[in-house]
Protein backbone atom coordinates (compact mmCIF):
# COMPACT_ATOMS: atom_id res chain seq x y z
CA UNK A 1 0.00 0.00 0.00
CA UNK A 2 1.48 3.29 -0.98
CA UNK A 3 0.34 5.28 2.44
CA UNK A 4 1.54 2.36 4.59
CA UNK A 5 4.77 3.65 5.95
CA UNK A 6 5.30 2.05 9.71
CA UNK A 7 4.06 -0.66 11.37
CA UNK A 8 -0.12 0.03 12.68
CA UNK A 9 -3.65 0.63 11.73
CA UNK A 10 -4.65 2.08 9.06
CA UNK A 11 -8.38 2.76 7.69
CA UNK A 12 -8.71 2.06 4.44
CA UNK A 13 -12.00 3.87 3.05
CA UNK A 14 -11.65 2.16 -0.42
CA UNK A 15 -12.80 -1.20 1.20
CA UNK A 16 -14.82 0.43 4.64
CA UNK A 17 -12.59 -1.26 6.69
CA UNK A 18 -9.21 -0.94 9.84
CA UNK A 19 -6.08 -2.59 8.80
CA UNK A 20 -2.94 -3.59 10.71
CA UNK A 21 -0.10 -3.98 8.30
CA UNK A 22 3.37 -4.72 9.59
CA UNK A 23 6.24 -3.06 8.30
CA UNK A 24 9.69 -4.68 8.41
CA UNK A 25 12.63 -5.02 6.50
CA UNK A 26 13.71 -3.46 3.53
CA UNK A 27 9.81 -2.19 3.42
CA UNK A 28 8.25 -5.38 3.22
CA UNK A 29 4.76 -4.31 3.95
CA UNK A 30 2.16 -7.15 5.28
CA UNK A 31 -1.36 -6.87 5.91
CA UNK A 32 -1.48 -8.70 9.01
CA UNK A 33 -5.26 -8.22 10.21
CA UNK A 34 -8.17 -6.05 9.12
CA UNK A 35 -12.21 -5.48 10.29
CA UNK A 36 -14.73 -4.30 8.29
CA UNK A 37 -17.13 -1.06 9.46
CA UNK A 38 -19.89 -3.30 9.58
CA UNK A 39 -18.40 -6.14 11.40
CA UNK A 40 -21.03 -5.42 14.48
CA UNK A 41 -23.91 -5.37 12.39
CA UNK A 42 -23.38 -8.75 10.86
CA UNK A 43 -22.04 -10.17 14.15
CA UNK A 44 -25.68 -9.31 15.40
CA UNK A 45 -27.36 -10.60 12.50
CA UNK A 46 -25.04 -14.01 13.41
CA UNK A 47 -25.97 -13.98 17.25
CA UNK A 48 -29.72 -13.57 16.18
CA UNK A 49 -29.56 -16.50 14.04
CA UNK A 50 -27.58 -18.75 16.32
CA UNK A 51 -28.98 -22.01 18.05
CA UNK A 52 -26.97 -21.99 20.89
CA UNK A 53 -28.02 -19.62 23.83
CA UNK A 54 -25.53 -17.24 25.48
CA UNK A 55 -23.94 -18.53 28.25
CA UNK A 56 -24.61 -16.84 31.66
Amino acid sequence: MYYVYKTGIYQNSEKKRWEYWYVGPNDLRILVSWLSWTAFEEYEKWEKNCLIEKAG
